[in-house]
């Protein structure tokens, strides 16, 4: 599992508010992202589901796979 830099956390509140903002968003692609841990957090606020989330060579933690 790869690490977030310190201070990242915020940088990742930051992404997820972000996105929550984007009503029109229908895909993602977080491939080869270090999201470990953190899927729920990124996605939770999103106001429509997506119709494409590619997560190639992520490393899913068991509370990602549950978030999902």
């Amino acid at each position: 599992v790869r690490r977030l830099a310190p201070g990242a956390d915020a940088g990742l509140q930051r992404l997820a508010v972000q996105l929550a903002a984007l009503p029109a968003l229908k895909e993602l692609n977080f491939g080869s992202s270090r999201l470990s841990g953190n899927l729920g957090q990124l996605l939770g606020d999103l106001q429509t589901p997506l119709e494409s989330l590619e997560l190639a060579f992520c490393y899913l933690l068991p509370g990602d796979l549950a978030f999902l």
